[in-house]
């Protein structure tokens, strides 16, 4: 466990080991690589000032899952979105902070949720202190993110409040279940547009906002992040079952074992009800009991094995054409192409 009185250990602070690697363009930019570079570093410092404690349990428990790194994402879009507008400033490094706080702390809850053991390659917080103290983590979390979207200007606590509102909403429609009568694949993706969609909006709305942009530039990130995001938590959803654990950080196939619906898996039942035969029996594996690790590992090996998987590629991919068609009204410029290979890049990661 690590020592308490240490402030949380700050990520490599090198763009290459930071951005994906259709950044790498980014990189190698003279104006804009600096000035991302600059940005991240203030967010990290800025991050782990929110988390910080006096008490002992409370600065373990917080600085738990910033320590175990991320990809950041939510920050590098909102400075991104804030380069296509006027350019970052004290504001948009608050406000990227703040959307980080919010994932941060929804993990905590979501782990709990879902009974997951690994996050971001390091135990789960309530598998070490349990889930009273998981939950409240994440509550103190939340609140440190509300505290500090106050002090910004203008509507910045209403994009919070409402992203935050349609974030809670999503997981609520994922627990719910599809109501009778709904199709399954459009519900499946009103929750990914909740939670993870509305966040990742509210990312382009801040950048290009509190940066002076006028307002069509920030419609266009509104719309950018939205789609992008539901794009993201697809990429995630497919490479879940499809890369190891060493890879991703968590435990393959977690929401396979917790039955919780993703598009492989949807995509299979349509694909069965279309009269696969293939299609129908993988479905026998996944609707097994896969409480054992080897009944779980046979359902995984035979959707990967499944041009089910190839298709939930193709859907993703239709989420960040749209994406893509959101910038296209925008001047051309270093911010932009970085957010373009950002969404090409979504398609061909695998972690």
């Amino acid at each position: 466990m690590t020592d308490s009185s240490q402030a949380p250990a700050r990520p490599d602070n090198s763009l290459s080991g930071i951005l994906p690697p259709s950044f790498a363009a980014v990189a190698q930019d003279e104006v804009l690589g600096p000035q991302l570079l600059e940005g991240l570093s203030a967010i990290e410092d800025r991050l782990a000032e929110c988390v910080r404690s006096t008490d002992p349990l409370i600065q373990v428990t917080s600085s738990h899952l910033l320590q175990a790194g991320g990809k950041r994402v939510r920050p590098l879009l909102t400075l991104l979105s804030a380069q296509v507008g006027g350019g970052i400033n004290d504001d948009v490094v608050d406000a990227a902070v703040v959307v980080e706080l919010t994932h941060l702390a929804s993990l905590y809850h979501d782990d709990v949720m879902d009974s997951a053991p690994v996050r971001r390659g390091v135990e789960a917080a309530h598998t070490v202190w349990g889930n009273s103290v998981a939950i409240l983590t994440g509550d103190l979390i939340f609140a440190r993110a509300s505290s500090l979207v106050a002090e910004l200007p203008g509507d910045s606590f209403k994009v919070q409040a409402n992203a935050f509102a349609r974030l809670v909403e999503g997981q609520l429609k994922e627990t719910s279940g599809v109501p009778e009568g709904t199709d399954a694949l459009e519900h499946y993706l009103e929750v990914l547009a909740g939670k993870t969609g509305s966040l990742i909006a509210a990312c382009g709305i801040y950048g290009a906002g509190l940066s002076g942009a006028d307002e069509h530039v920030r419609a266009a990130m509104e719309t950018y992040g939205e789609r992008i995001g539901v794009a993201f938590q697809l990429a995630d959803d497919i490479i879940d079952i499809t890369s190891p654990s060493e890879v991703t950080g968590k435990t393959t196939g977690t929401d396979l074992r917790e039955g919780v619906l993703t598009l492989p898996v949807l995509m299979l039942r349509r694909m069965a009800e279309d009269g696969d035969a293939s299609a129908a029996r993988v479905l026998e594996l996944v609707d097994a009991d896969l409480t054992s690790d080897d009944a779980l590992a046979a359902a995984v090996e035979a959707i990967c094995a499944h041009e089910a998987v190839e298709r939930s590629w193709a859907v993703a991919q239709e989420w960040v054409d749209d994406a893509l068609r959101a910038l296209e009204p925008l001047p051309a410029s270093a911010a932009r192409s970085a957010l373009e290979a950002f969404g090409r890049d979504m398609v061909h990661r695998r972690s």
